[in-house]
């Protein structure tokens, strides 16, 4: 039977706990709310390293207020999902202690953020990167997980990193899926039946792209492609898409051998995103 994690919520004494480990740790951040896909990554963590830690923090930096406070937050659960995977640790601070007054602290990557522009969240992964780098210079570990759903957030995160010579290995997992294709994501949890129901367009969108890239078609051919798709389902609507290079997230040109394609779907009023990354060639 695993262990019960032990919680520990403040930076000074996760400091303290990580600079007294013997071997290597593994590191998952989490919003909590913790699924299958999280377990994939503790797992995966837990085969790679002697032991296996998992932050459990809603930040605030990321999230509209209205996102924010709708956001689900159940740690006991949380700990209990973690211990079931392996970890060891739970990591769960309070917004305060992250972010103690007079904090102003942020980090820009000029050029990332320049083509992330067309999606208007350069906010919410300024947020992100603010969050990623105190969590790593907090715990401290030698590997740290990250899932493909986002390719932006992993993208920037493994800039900063580079930048700032931080010596920790950034894992990257593949995302973990439903069976009807829907990517696993806290918040589906906060979609009904019939949003749940429809939730799956979105991958059959970015398949179909797909398709029509590798027999060929153009771009602009595959973007209508994935666009007639979002629309024929009526709880569905796109907020944003792109087909880019999924190196520097500029449109894709001619002998590009490896495509990223990205939507942003609502579903009813739940904001739901996805992406498959390809090889062309």
């Amino acid at each position: 039977m695993k262990k019960e994690p032990v919680i520990i919520r403040s930076p000074g004494a996760m400091g303290r706990w990580s600079a007294g480990l013997k071997g290597t740790l593994g590191f998952i951040p989490t919003l909590g709310s913790l699924h299958q896909g999280h377990v994939s990554l503790i797992e995966r963590a837990c085969r790679e390293n002697d032991v296996v830690a998992v932050s459990v923090f809603v930040n605030p930096l990321q999230f509209t207020p209205e996102g924010f406070r709708k956001y689900p937050r159940n740690l006991a659960a949380d700990a209990k999902i973690a211990a079931s995977a392996g970890a060891s640790v739970i990591f769960a601070p309070s917004a305060a202690q992250m972010y103690p007054a007079g904090f102003q602290s942020q980090i820009v990557l000029p050029r990332l953020f320049a083509a992330l522009k067309r999606q208007n969240l350069e906010w919410h992964y300024r947020g992100v990167l603010q969050v990623v780098m105190k969590l790593l210079q907090i715990v401290l570990p030698d590997r740290v997980y990250f899932g493909l759903k986002d390719p932006h957030q992993l993208a920037l995160i493994e800039r900063m990193a580079a930048d700032f010579n931080l010596p920790i290995e950034i894992r990257p997992c593949p995302t973990v899926r439903e069976r009807d294709g829907l990517s696993r994501s806290s918040r589906n949890a906060l979609l009904t039946p019939e949003e749940r129901t429809a939730a799956p367009v979105i991958y059959r969108s970015l398949c179909g792209a797909k398709k029509a890239l590798r027999e060929g078609k153009s771009p602009a051919l595959a973007m209508r492609i994935l666009k007639k798709e979002v629309m024929a389902e009526p709880l569905a609507r796109l907020e944003y898409a792109e087909i880019v290079d999924p190196s520097t997230f500029l449109p894709v040109r001619q002998g590009v051998s490896e495509v990223l394609v990205y939507a942003a779907v609502w579903i009813g009023e739940k904001r739901l995103a996805d992406n498959i990354r390809f090889r062309l060639k």
